[in-house]
């Protein structure tokens, strides 16, 4: 994995998913000069208010504070290239695959990044499994292509809770310089994070990156799974 002067898209189901899943790595892929673009696939909170409820004022004010909360993370990150799409959370199953694909595709063909970071179908949350088959599809090898690698990052919680956890990383990226800014990052979402032994706390994050980094020998990790690699 290359970090230094690359192009990096991130295809993520939700506002959160991506400094949950390569926070620490997207920060140092900015220090090391490289681009990064985020397409959030949904909104990410219209579960919590109930089928039907999902345009109703109590839900579309929780997505405009999502978004807002967002956007404040990213600009720690770093970030300042990014779409928001409102497919309704842990509703993907209802919009037809295609469409979701033919998103993904279109961001490929304006961003052109050479490096793809999504979900791994390990995940209890439909949306990240569906998140997955659609990058799946998406960047599959074409002629002249210019992606060359697609890694899958885990989601703390939603991976922890599946009953047949088979995410296998084969690459670990070196966060320790980039933890504390991880941390704040995630910390601007205020709805979304609880004490320990919640796994989205803070100290949560911080186990799984030191667990991630036992397995590296490093103070702190994120892990990837490469799903293709074009050489």
């Amino acid at each position: 994995m290359n970090l230094r002067n690359s192009k990096i898209l991130v295809v993520a189901a939700h506002p959160d998913d991506d400094v949950l899943g390569c926070g620490g790595t997207i920060a140092k892929a900015i220090s090391l000069k490289s681009k990064i673009k985020i397409l959030f696939l949904g909104e990410g909170v219209s579960a919590r208010f109930g089928i039907g409820n999902e345009n109703k004022k109590k839900s579309l004010d929780a997505r405009k504070k999502r978004n807002i909360e967002c956007k404040n993370s990213l600009k720690i990150l770093g970030v300042n290239d990014y779409i928001f799409e409102e497919r309704f959370c842990t509703q993907f199953d209802t919009y037809p695959l295609l469409n979701i694909v033919k998103s993904i595709e279109n961001q490929i063909s304006i961003f052109k990044p050479n490096l793809v970071f999504t979900h791994n179908p390990s995940e209890v949350n439909i949306d990240h499994r569906i998140t997955h088959n659609a990058v799946e599809v998406a960047t599959r090898p074409k002629k002249n292509s210019f992606i060359k690698e697609v890694y899958s990052f885990e989601i703390v919680c939603s991976g922890n809770w599946k009953f047949n956890k088979n995410f296998s990383p084969t690459t670990y990226v070196d966060i320790s310089k980039f933890m504390k800014r991880k941390l704040k990052s995630w910390e601007q979402y205020k709805n979304e994070t609880k004490n320990f032994p919640f796994p989205r706390s803070r100290e949560g994050l911080k186990v799984l990156a030191k667990y991630r980094g036992m397995q590296s020998y490093l103070k702190y990790a994120e892990a990837f799974k490469l799903e293709r690699e074009l050489v």
